[in-house]
């Protein structure tokens, strides 16, 4: 008997069978696992990564605010941060806490990258092991993700992984505390341990992202497409993020854009790496 066809049918066919062929082609697709990647219910919030040995947290897919019309910043830096507007981006991950000095004196054995200079006897000062490795220039930072397998992040992806997707304004919520970062209203006057201050977390667990040292992005410093005032420093400045120790508490803002050219090697600038969802394999952190 020569089986019914849906596709090859003269007169249309009954709905039932039809339906019936999809939803069985349907449920093959799903158990085969042929519909494209996992989604971000099916991916471990937190990886370690096997280069570095560094703690990476998953910043889901999804839209969030990025910028602010409003910003009690600096004149021009409140209007670079302008307009607010609408991103979306895919699954990623972000390192956890800023790059330490230990695992930037393993990078640059193991590669021959010429030593910072906190680091240039080959060996790090007591007590500053966890600390964020400082004097950083773009290319310092960005040959260690790529050494690690990772790369710089994007500004979107810093201030995304900082403000999660109710527009705040710090990483921990919309008022300023000065307790809950290493700013410059805090006693140490310099860098602390990464993870310092557990409870100035972002909304995905992301620690220092306000204050510490500045972290490097990606990005060239231009303007948001819209905006009023229309500057490109591309080939000039790159944009740094987060704030540090010495600086403004309004530079610690998440929306706050901070252009340094890349060849600036100061004792107030880190980095931290991320990866795309892609790359990571499916293996929760020990």
């Amino acid at each position: 008997m020569k089986k019914f066809n849906c596709s090859q049918a003269r007169v249309p066919a009954p709905p039932r069978v039809c339906a019936a062929r999809i939803q069985w082609l349907a449920l093959l697709v799903f158990l085969l696992g042929i519909g494209g990647p996992a989604p971000a219910a099916e991916l471990p919030k937190a990886v370690r990564w096997p280069k570095d040995n560094a703690l990476m947290v998953l910043v889901p897919a999804g839209d969030f605010w990025m910028g602010a019309d409003k910003s009690p910043n600096v004149d021009y830096l409140a209007a670079s941060e302008k307009p607010r507007h609408k991103v979306n981006l895919p699954d990623y991950y972000i390192d956890k806490f800023e790059a330490t000095n230990s695992q930037y004196l393993n990078f640059c054995k193991d590669s021959g990258h010429e030593l910072p200079l906190l680091l240039r006897g080959g060996t790090i000062p007591a007590g500053k092991e966890n600390h964020p490795v400082v004097n950083m220039g773009w290319n310092d930072a960005d040959a260690y993700c790529q050494w690690a397998g990772k790369r710089l992040p994007s500004e979107a992806e810093w201030e995304k992984a900082a403000r999660g997707t109710d527009g705040r304004s710090y990483p921990w919520g919309s008022g300023w505390d000065q307790n809950l970062s290493n700013n410059r209203t805090s006693p140490y006057e310099d860098t602390v341990a990464v993870g310092s201050f557990p409870k100035g977390a972002s909304p995905y667990g992301v620690m220092d992202l306000a204050g510490n040292v500045w972290e490097w992005t990606a990005d060239w410093y231009k303007s948001y497409p819209g905006a009023e005032t229309a500057f490109d420093e591309t080939g000039k400045m790159k944009v740094t993020r987060g704030g540090a120790y010495f600086y403004s508490i309004f530079l610690l803002l998440s929306a706050s854009r901070h252009p340094l050219p890349p060849d600036d090697h100061s004792e107030y600038n880190g980095f931290r790496c991320v990866v795309d969802a892609a790359k990571v394999k499916i293996n929760p952190p020990k």
